[in-house]
């Protein structure tokens, strides 16, 4: 009788406790990081209902181990340890670990001042971005390496060597780019090429990223994480390659009127910057460069600035100032001078500083990219110049 009361008991709880009372309902997240010592890990997540939760643990002698709910479909996390750590610059936080809660145990090995580079090893969606982590890992180690020479606190490098570095550094960038995109393109069902493609919209050509999110699998494309893909895909999509560029009448730095329909005939790149855009200053010696190479044979470069300064005379004097500085002997213009009657950044959806939108000819979009970390607008030129 005891027998039959204790069955009755343990089927009950099987069948209408919540599942969360179930040992099957949570998974391991446990491994060893050198240096780690007795401190605490923690890892952060938004479960299944989209709720954010965070879990911590203690270590002991560098080894840890903690429970975390089981998820139906695979969640980013980010992994951290409360060890002090730096990131090669004076301001930047230290980079976490990327992994995903999924539903089988994950194993984190590695060393805990480097944690961004520790192997994560479990389900099949963490072993396939292990994949991806194994292909960037030299080259990203390495960027980490010139981070570290270039702006850690009480490094002294000299200003040839910085030069040396940083070329060094953007050579490794456009390396991966190309690893970047052919694990992507080669792993059309993992959720690490969503997880990748959301970081990756400056990587592609606006054409490139659509039709590189066309080609995945349907699997998670209705993933919490892809509005932010789609969002971005709704907006490029204002200007699609093949359409016609939109028109417009605006006058340059010294007051001349520049239509963009007289173009016809020639190439042109628009650039969209600003002054106090960073990145948009730091391309201007390619765009330069790009500029004596191919402007005798009929390519063009219009340079749009919009500047934050809401009084347009003084917006004016640093878009001027910017001109000066980088010695840009293109065509330039400022947006926020007759904003009322056509706002570019309005018309063509600019959504990030700098964008490049490459027209050709006939006045036809060729591509649009976002930033310089790519050189799709060197291979097009190429292509259309021959050399």
């Amino acid at each position: 009788m005891k027998t039959m009361k204790t069955l009755f008991i343990a089927a009950f709880l099987h069948f209408f406790l919540p599942k969360a009372y179930s040992q099957n309902d949570s998974i391991q997240i446990s491994g060893r990081l050198k240096g780690l010592g007795n401190k605490s890990v923690w890892i952060s997540f938004a479960n299944d209902a989209g709720l954010s939760r965070s879990y911590k643990a203690n270590a002991n002698n560098d080894a840890f181990a903690l429970k975390v709910p089981r998820l139906q479909n695979p969640a980013i996390a980010r992994f951290d340890v409360s060890i002090s750590r730096t990131s090669g610059t004076n301001s930047n936080p230290a980079p976490k670990l990327d992994l995903f809660v999924f539903d089988q145990d994950i194993s984190i090995k590695g060393d805990a001042l480097l944690l961004q580079f520790a192997d994560v090893n479990g389900d099949e969606e963490n072993n396939a971005l292990a994949v991806y982590k194994q292909l960037v890992k030299k080259g990203e180690m390495r960027n980490y390496e010139i981070m570290q020479e270039l702006f850690s606190e009480g490094k002294t490098t000299s200003s040839a060597n910085k030069e040396v570095l940083m070329a060094e550094a953007t050579a490794i960038n456009r390396k991966l780019v190309n690893v970047k995109r052919d694990f992507v393109k080669t792993h059309p069902n993992a959720f690490a090429s969503v997880f990748l493609l959301t970081r990756m919209e400056n990587l592609y050509t606006a054409g490139d990223f659509i039709s590189t999110w066309n080609s995945l699998s349907p699997r998670y494309k209705n993933h919490p994480i892809t509005g932010k893909i789609k969002a971005y895909i709704k907006k490029v999509s204002a200007t699609p390659d093949g359409s016609d560029a939109i028109g417009f009448q605006k006058n340059d730095k010294d007051g001349r009127l520049i239509n963009l329909a007289d173009f016809k005939g020639k190439t042109v790149l628009l650039d969209f910057w600003g002054s106090w855009c960073g990145p948009c200053r730091a391309s201007n010696p390619h765009l330069k460069a790009l500029y004596t190479k191919y402007k005798t044979k009929g390519f063009e470069i219009i340079a749009i600035a919009q500047e934050q300064k809401k009084i347009l005379e003084e917006a004016r004097t640093a878009w001027l100032k910017a001109i000066e500085e980088d010695g840009l002997t293109y065509i330039n213009i400022l947006n926020n001078e007759g904003v009322e009657k056509q706002n570019l950044v309005k018309d063509y959806n600019i959504i990030a500083f700098p964008t490049k939108i490459l027209v050709s000819n006939e006045g036809k979009i060729l591509l649009r990219i976002t930033s310089s970390a790519t050189d799709d607008i060197d291979r097009a030129l190429e292509k259309i110049y021959g050399f």
